[in-house]
């Protein structure tokens, strides 16, 4: 018998998620797919029952109402008993939500930003998708680290967490994610290769078929328009041509200004990208080791301490990370000039939020890219002179390792 409804249109990954937890703890659950992708159902009647005119949305038998993918899936994983799916502890409960969020969050957004111009749900623009790509990279770096010696995201089995994840990245890999693409990240495409393909993922989805040929945008046609003869035009007086101008009158087009005064500066002897090139290819100490080689903090770049104002009032470790990436989500205009690693130290209920950035140029001020971010008044940012105590310190949190003010290092975010 079924347990309710889910509304959707058809073929919907963010679905799939509730109907594969359905599949694993043996409850049926009714999908009905009558929507159209993009739209929505603003009917009063939807409205005064869901709340919300989106979908997905779910209607129990009992008269359970849920919208939003994640909840139903939630709700349906809670209905067994002891499921295997929500964890066997308050801590590995903790953790399946740690990577729900962290993709939902980190990921989902990145790559919808990829995914919509293509699809013609928002306008197309190069840069905007160059800097979307390099985001989705970012964050799958994240994910290759845990899952390069693990099999799940959390225990020995598959949680929400795997479910959630995998088919939050489901039309990534079946679009975009080509085998170069893949190539970069292993560990994470021999974990979604694992979990498409197991019975119960299958049933739902069917068989997986990964992207050879990734998805491009692809401009609109232009209608040709008919031309009408033009009607014969009087002609007109000619005027007499003006002198010359003299040479030093002759008008110039502006030459484009920067986008960034971090822009005017010489030319960096270490270039940024080299070092992020370093620390995503490299085990941390290597890449320290080149960084501390290489980077010029005299005049192109300074180093700066970063911590939360409000340490005091954070609970759990995961929401902790998940605030930490939300202020990485909103540096994007410092992409080009800035590298920084927050990590979340301490356990649930005592625990804060720390860090280091490389910020481009040498500068008292922190630079404009960077507080101009919505999140920046939450920090104390403080420019740091480099000597031997704090390398290592910074050495510590940029490879996620050791202890911050005496409370372990439990997890991190990454801006590069």
């Amino acid at each position: 018998m079924s347990v309710g409804t889910i509304y959707s249109y058809p073929q919907n990954p963010r679905v799939f998620k509730a109907q594969v937890v359905a599949k694993y703890n043996g409850i049926e659950v009714t999908v009905d797919d009558k929507f159209v992708m993009g739209t929505t159902n603003k009917t009063p009647e939807w409205i005064a029952k869901f709340g919300t005119s989106q979908v997905p949305a779910f209607e129990g038998t009992d008269g359970t109402i849920i919208f939003e993918s994640g909840a139903i899936a939630y709700y349906l994983a809670h209905l067994k008993e002891k499921s295997t799916l929500v964890g066997r502890s308050t801590s590995e409960e903790a953790h399946i939500q740690q990577w729900i969020q962290f993709v939902d969050c980190s990921i989902v957004p990145a790559l919808s930003a990829w995914l919509f111009p293509i699809w013609g749900f928002s306008p197309y623009n190069k840069v905007n998708e160059t800097a979307a790509i390099e985001r989705v990279k970012t964050q799958l770096q994240t994910l290759e680290r845990h899952l390069i010696k693990k099999t799940y995201l959390v225990g020995e089995r598959v949680t929400l967490a795997d479910i959630s994840a995998a088919t939050a990245l489901y039309i990534g890999y079946k679009s975009l994610f080509d085998a170069p693409f893949r190539k970069d990240f292993p560990a994470v495409t021999r974990w979604f290769n694992t979990i498409v393909n197991q019975a119960n993922f299958k049933a739902v989805a069917g068989e997986f078929v990964a992207c050879e040929t990734p998805l491009k945008f692809t401009p609109p046609k232009k209608e040709a328009k008919e031309k009408k003869p033009e009607a014969a035009k009087p002609k007109k007086e000619e005027k007499p041509k003006a002198a010359p101008k003299e040479e030093e009158e002759e008008t110039f087009q502006d030459a484009p200004k920067p986008k960034s005064k971090l822009d005017l500066l010489p030319a960096a002897k270490m270039p940024l990208d080299e070092w992020k090139r370093q620390y995503s290819n490299n085990d941390t100490p290597v890449a320290m080791k080149w960084l501390w080689e290489n980077i010029d903090l005299t005049a192109d770049y300074s180093f700066w301490k970063v911590d939360y104002k409000y340490n005091d009032e954070l609970t759990k470790l995961y929401m902790s990370n998940n605030l930490a990436g939300g202020l990485m989500n909103r540096l994007e205009r410092a992409r080009k000039y800035a590298f920084g690693c927050l990590v979340v130290a301490g356990e649930d209920n005592a625990n804060i939020i720390t860090g280091y950035f490389i910020v481009r140029g040498n500068a008292e001020e922190m630079i404009e890219e960077i507080t101009d971010a919505a999140d920046y008044d939450s920090y104390n940012w403080v420019k740091i002179n480099v000597d031997e105590e704090n390398k290592q310190k910074i050495n510590q949190v940029f490879a996620w390792e050791g202890s911050v003010e005496g409370k372990p290092i439990m997890d991190g975010k990454v801006f590069k």
